[in-house]
């Protein structure tokens, strides 16, 4: 029995792990008590994680779909297959006719993402579409609008503040950063403020001090009238505006359309409460103040980011304990991504949207399909994603999926996607592979990193992502990340290890990757990664440092970006309640027992949620004579699906909640075996035209829904 340490690979906050493994087989898993970050600390989907490896309908082998059936094939055979049916697409249509959908099935993983990306650029596509495109590319365009680079991002210190406002979050069941369930009961009992604006009492709801339950999709205007009342009252940070902001002209002369009362009326929030919530935040001795997905996927979501993030530097909150803080990491991303994708600015043919996180936004990757460009995408490569499940309408993607000549699925299932892909290729688990997470520092609250150590082999014939991309680069004739010079430099490195009798000594993988990077840009060496299984920290944030260091053109934080001041003139009051749809859906709650579209066959998971549900207020369900447990209709402009009613009194009245990536259908390709389908799939009610006008990003919340009890 051997004891190893790694980091979970489920979801960003990647807790530390202890095993124990018996000739290639993880016997037990246990939380870390030694990492410095996650304290012992691991969620029941962490620790369901071991399930993962043995699942019996885990893809071990590369398939084939011939018609309607499914052909094991060998991987030389696959590679071969894929590599030239791509060589015709190219030849035949143009390098853009290829595309690459990155998904969340595989969050913590680097080298995955840098190989899938750096695979497509290689043929002569920039056709990148990425999962953060749905959830979380309005953040980073303030960042670049605001600081200078997309990257740039910022983080609460909650470790220090006196006070902690949250707009649509619940990191006491997302576990959004490792720690922050300790770190939220902390900052109670120190007798800071937590203040939380959701339209559910949700976990963390019930342990804030104020808790403003707000009509989804009105954010902006209780902002606004947030704003009014600072202004009028001089709660702003004059002096910090003067020294480190330009723009700040922009909100102190604005006459901001929104009262207290106006808000009241058109958000639900008492004129009171939110006055109590502007004096706590403005007069705290810090305070922070953080927007995540309700308000992401919400109705003017970059324009109501964006005032929750000028907020901080108002109160003179930015780069300061117990304020917004900026974790730089240990490699420099914002250079990485330039590396990869170039400095060319780019927008997305379907919409003209702008190219954020190196992807054009996955919301018009369908339509894009179904164009008639004569370089429109005819090849989608899917790595660690389920379009099918996750896009909006997702009938559009079932119709543009058709319409492909190639779809190869890289994963650990047969998910809904591989269905009807023509090649699926098998993953392995985050166990069974060689790593580093770097790409989401915000997410720690200091420069640090552990690298994820391979516990096990995988199973059979799956394999790495950076395997399975390295493969197909060589086969067609492409570079590794596409980097000539770096795929030369290791392709002499193998020479010269099978000449010393070690092949693998210097060829390309993950260790000797990232040793190579690091010892040219990276804050830690990979010495100390590898004598440091718990982690490594390359040392505290240093207040104030961030400030000076801005990429902006005047050198401070920008306040007032001219296309948000433009966009932000236009916003008119929300429109009335459609009188047939008087409902309002949101569709991104989450769950302590899912993760997204993954997790749904693990039994210890599904024992305690088999299903998603639909939670409505019980004055709602009274009025329509509806039960718990009642099957009920839910109707949008989009579509309908039927659902059970969970009555719930957290839920503020008018509001009804229904978690997303559920209604997955796993199959087998050989057994024939599939899970029984599991809940709904939300994504039949949202509408792909319904988008952000800055960013192309979707609107799964705020969405316009009727109720109807069904017969049974």
């Amino acid at each position: 029995m051997t004891k190893k340490f790694t980091h979970c690979g489920i979801c960003l906050a990647a807790c530390g792990l202890e095993l124990e493994v018996e000739q290639n087989r993880i016997v037990s898993l246990r939380s870390d008590s030694e990492h410095p970050l996650t304290r012992g600390f691991v969620c029941a989907k962490g620790l369901a994680g071991l399930e993962m490896t043995t699942d019996p309908l885990r893809v071990l082998h590369p398939y084939e779909r011939i018609g309607s059936e499914w052909r094991r094939i060998a991987w030389d055979e696959a590679n071969e297959k894929i590599s030239q049916r791509l060589r015709e697409i190219i030849s035949k249509h143009g390098p853009q006719s290829v595309a690459m959908y990155y998904g969340a099935g595989n969050p913590t993983s680097s080298i995955n993402y840098m190989m899938a990306d750096g695979f497509v650029r290689a043929l002569g596509s920039d056709r990148m579409y990425n999962v953060l495109t749905l959830e979380f590319t309005n953040r980073y365009l303030v960042m670049e609008k605001m600081y200078g680079r997309q990257f740039f991002v910022t983080q609460p210190d909650i470790e220090n503040t006196h006070c902690l406002l949250i707009f649509g979050s619940n990191p006491m069941v997302s576990i959004d950063h490792p720690g922050i369930i300790a770190s939220l009961k902390a900052l109670k009992e120190r007798g800071g403020k937590l203040i939380v604006v959701d339209p559910r009492r949700t976990e963390t709801a019930r342990m804030a001090d104020i808790h403003a339950r707000i009509i989804p999709g009105t954010d902006l205007f209780m902002l606004e009238a947030m704003y009014s009342r600072i202004f009028a009252h001089k709660l702003h940070n004059s002096p910090f505006l003067e020294k480190n902001c330009s723009g700040h002209e922009f909100f102190e002369k604005r006459t901001w359309p929104v009262t207290l009362d106006d808000a009241e009326r058109i958000c639900g929030v008492p004129a009171k409460l939110i006055a109590r919530i502007t004096e706590e935040f403005t007069r705290a001795k810090s305070a922070c103040a953080v927007a995540k997905l309700g308000i992401n996927t919400s109705s003017n979501g970059t324009l109501t980011y964006w005032l929750v993030e000028a907020l901080n530097a108002i109160t003179g909150n930015v780069d300061r304990p117990g304020g917004l803080i900026f974790n730089p990491g240990i490699l420099d991303l914002n250079l990485l991504s330039r590396m990869a994708a170039g400095r060319k600015q780019r927008k997305s043919r379907v919409g003209g949207f702008p190219y954020l996180t190196g992807s054009y936004p996955a919301s018009v990757l369908p339509a894009e399909i179904l164009s008639d460009a004569p370089d429109r995408i005819r090849a989608l490569i899917v790595d660690a994603g389920d379009p099918s499940l996750v896009f909006p309408n997702s009938q559009k993607f079932e119709k543009a999926a058709k319409r492909l000549e190639l779809i190869v699925s890289i994963d650990m299932y047969m998910n809904e996607t591989a269905q009807v892909s023509h090649f699926v290729l098998p993953a392995a688990n985050f166990f069974e592979k060689d790593d580093l997470y770097v790409t989401f520092p915000d997410h720690f609250a200091q420069k640090f990193a552990q690298w994820s150590h391979k516990v096990v082999e995988p199973p059979d014939e799956a394999r790495a992502e950076w395997e399975i991309f390295r493969d197909l680069s060589r086969r067609i004739g492409v570079p590794i990340l596409n980097q000539w010079p770096l795929d030369i430099m290791f392709r002499i490195g193998e020479l010269a290890g099978k000449t010393m009798g070690q092949p693998k000594k210097f060829a390309f993988n993950p260790k000797n990757y990232y040793k190579m990077l690091l010892g040219m840009m990276g804050k830690v060496k990979f010495s100390e990664l590898m004598s440091n299984p718990h982690g490594v920290s390359a040392g505290s944030i240093k207040f104030g440092a961030a400030l000076r260091k801005l990429a902006t053109r005047s050198r401070k934080i920008e306040l007032a970006p001219a296309d948000f001041v433009r966009e932000i003139e236009k916003i008119a009051l929300p429109p009335n309640t459609p009188p047939d749809l008087p409902f309002t859906l949101i569709t991104g709650e989450r769950s302590p027992h899912t993760k997204n579209t993954n997790l749904r066959g693990l039994k210890s998971l599904t024992s305690r949620q088999s299903e998603n549900f639909a939670r409505i207020n019980p004055n709602d369900a009274a009025s329509q004579s509806i039960r718990d447990g009642d099957t009920i209709e839910i109707s949008t402009s989009s579509g309908a699906l039927r659902i059970k009613a969970k009555v719930d009194d957290t839920m503020r009245g008018g509001v009804v909640s229904i978690g997303h990536g559920w209604g997955r259908k796993l199959a087998h390709p050989e057994s024939r075996d599939m899970t029984a389908e599991h809940g709904v799939n939300v994504n039949l009610l949202t509408d792909d035209s319904r988008l952000d006008a800055l960013t192309g990003m979707p609107v799964y919340n705020s969405i316009p829904c009727s109720i109807l009890k069904c017969d049974k």
